[in-house]
């Protein structure tokens, strides 16, 4: 462990700055979606932006950083070559835990905000690009860092387990986003009266019991219609 925040100590300060940010940028992000969107909508998609903004921070300083004193790169192409000794070193085995957690966090929460990522095969291909690019990265700025086929793996199957983590979860934005459906009541056609069809001839007296509650225009017409010749 000593080792490790002797290695890797510089990566706190850059943490709690990069921490302080967030908590300033993810109101004010809110605040402005809140306009054209719902308040937990506004207010999700916001804390998530910014999470994913940190950590692509954090990632990026951490695969460029300096390790030790050499600036020389080197290369491991051999599959497996690191793998062999996670249970007999330390070192290594605190080397692996980091290279699978390093891209595990924007596995999982990548396809929240991705609809084209939500697949467990585009996230595995999509994490083996990025981690190829990290690793090609260090080994042509000659940072002293060790570029292998191992970490590429390490790297992929983290993300891959992410987003595997989280797979049930990444329709809730989108339900949280949509709008609510409008409800519109049941419309009961009402009769005022029950009046007799147009082709029946019915006397005023047989009307007047039995049709009263119909407005005189209706009786009007209805002796009209009455008083046509067949």
């Amino acid at each position: 462990m000593a080792e490790l925040l002797h290695v890797f100590g510089d990566m706190i300060p850059v943490s709690i700055l990069a921490l302080c940010y967030a908590f300033f940028a993810w109101p004010m992000l809110a605040s402005h979606r809140q306009r054209t969107a719902p308040h937990r909508h506004a207010s999700a998609t916001a804390a998530l932006d910014v999470t994913l903004c940190v950590l692509g921070v954090l990632v990026l300083r951490l695969a460029t950083m300096q390790v030790g004193d050499s600036h020389e790169s080197i290369l491991d192409l051999v599959p497996g070559a690191d793998l062999a000794g996670t249970f007999t070193s330390g070192s290594a085995f605190w080397q692996t835990t980091g290279n699978l957690l390093l891209l595990g966090p924007l596995g999982a929460l990548l396809p929240l905000r991705v609809p084209a990522l939500r697949s467990l095969l585009r996230v595995l291909c999509a994490a083996m690009a990025t981690s190829t690019a990290i690793e090609g990265a260090q080994y042509l700025i000659q940072v002293g860092r060790v570029t292998s086929t191992d970490d590429v793996i390490l790297n992929t199957v983290g993300a891959t387990l992410g987003a595997a983590l989280t797979r049930r979860a990444w329709r809730v934005l989108d339900r949280l986003g949509a709008p609510e459906p409008v409800r519109i009541p049941v419309q009961r056609r009402r009769t005022i009266c029950p009046a007799p069809p147009r082709t029946l001839r019915v006397p005023r007296s047989v009307w007047d019991r039995r049709y009263p509650a119909c407005p005189n225009e209706a009786r009007t017409a209805e002796e009209n219609t009455a008083r046509r010749p067949g």
